[in-house]
Order: structure tokens, then C-alpha cells, then sequence
């Protein structure tokens, strides 16, 4: 049996995000092993997405968009206003206080500063 270098890639990519550092130093961590680390992992996936072996087209890859903590806060703000403002009626019709929404919009801002409970 003959075996040939006929699979030869080089991989580069910026440290545009944490995926991408984290990604950078688990493969230079493998040391000579990259290469087998990759072939297993592209195994593994192709074994969980069926739908994407090769058939003649290009596969459709979804990259996951990192968002670091302000950018987070700012669309779950933006996301929290968006939905209170069709029901700001019915919020100042029961918060008793003569439509005062100050109460709701510090319960917001509350929330929002306790989102590291939710980080790594």
C-alpha cells in the first residue's frame, strides 16, 4: 500500500475573537497531533451532519457571531425596550403609581448589570 501527501492544507486566521484565540492556542497546544486533532474533528461533525458530506455542492457553514459583554447588554437592552414599548400602556395602567415606569425600567437596569451570571 502506497501512501501519498496527497491531503495538504495550511491554516491561518487573526485573533479576532476569543473563539479564534482559544481555537489558536488548543492546536498549537497539539503540537505534531494538529493534524489528526483536525481529521477527528472533521469526522465527528460530518458524523453529526450528515446533510453536509461532499455531494457536489459546498457545504453552508454558520458561523457563530461572538459578542463580548457591552455589545451583549446593548442588544438585550435594546431587545428588553423594543417589547416593553408596545406594552408601556398596560405596564403604567397596573403599576398603580400614576404611570410612573421608573420602577420597571431600574428592574431592567438591574438585570442587565447581573448578566455575569451568566458568563464562563
Amino acid at each position: 500500500m502506497i501512501i501519498s501527501d496527497k491531503y495538504r492544507f495550511t491554516l491561518q486566521w487573526n485573533a479576532g475573537t476569543a473563539e479564534k484565540v482559544q481555537a489558536g492556542d488548543f492546536l498549537e497546544g497539539l503540537g505534531n497531533k494538529k493534524s489528526e486533532f483536525v481529521v477527528m474533528a472533521v469526522a465527528e461533525y460530518l458524523l453529526t451532519h450528515p446533510d453536509d458530506l461532499p455531494s457536489g455542492t459546498r457545504p453552508k457553514l454558520i458561523v457563530k457571531q461572538s459578542y463580548n459583554r457591552e455589545q451583549l447588554e446593548s442588544l438585550v437592552k435594546t431587545i428588553i425596550e423594543e417589547k416593553l414599548s408596545g406594552t408601556q400602556a398596560i405596564v403604567r395602567g397596573n403599576t398603580g403609581s400614576g404611570g410612573d415606569i421608573s420602577e420597571i425600567e431600574a428592574d431592567i437596569d438591574e438585570m442587565l448589570m447581573n448578566l455575569d451570571l451568566f458568563e464562563k
